[in-house]
């Protein structure tokens, strides 16, 4: 591993490869003890590969890269969990005012709210928010952007991937009887 880290220093991108590919199941098991969503796992350790990429050629010792990698993807990982925290009771604040609101008569769309929700459930928080916030509330993307502090294209792409999962789930129910 020495050998790549110091053709890295010297400026091989193939290099950074060739790391990564070596040590990506490491960061993925460290990762997923940490947080539970999939997605999670990959941003963070996609946000620890473009840190260390940043910041690879401060490194002295080429023997700790790995060791420096790992204590990195730990912060992000505990960096989303918290976020994910904090952000969860703020969103189960937001469904519970939207949904009983609306759904208040109706048994039938008790049992709809209630499959629904169920799926919903399934999705991570940013998928879980941007499609509240879009479909029940009725905020544009650039609004909940502005919410959010993230970009619209940004919000426009938890939107299609929440509605491509919830389309996923929706069918499974109605194909297969499952609820």
């Amino acid at each position: 591993m020495k050998d790549i880290i110091e053709r890295l220093q010297d400026g091989d991108e193939l290099a950074f490869k060739e790391l990564t590919q070596s040590i990506e199941n490491d960061l993925y098991r460290i990762a997923k003890t940490r947080l539970k969503d999939d997605d999670d796992i990959k941003d963070a350790i996609q946000n620890t590969m473009i840190a260390t990429y940043k910041s690879v050629k401060k490194i002295r010792n080429a023997e700790a890269f790995k060791t420096w990698m790992i204590k990195v993807l730990i912060n992000e990982c505990n960096r989303i969990y918290n976020f994910n925290k904090r952000n969860n009771a703020i969103f189960d604040k937001i469904v519970q005012d939207v949904y009983f609101n609306s759904y208040e008569n109706s048994i039938q769309n008790i049992n709809e709210k209630m499959n629904f929700d169920s799926m919903l459930e399934k999705l991570n928080y940013e998928e879980r928010i941007v499609i509240t916030l879009h479909y029940n509330s009725g905020y544009s993307c650039s609004q909940i952007a502005k919410i959010l502090k993230t970009s619209v294209n940004t919000i426009k792409s938890r939107l299609t991937r929440g509605n491509n999962k919830l389309k996923v789930m929706y069918e499974e129910v109605n194909n297969y009887g499952i609820k």
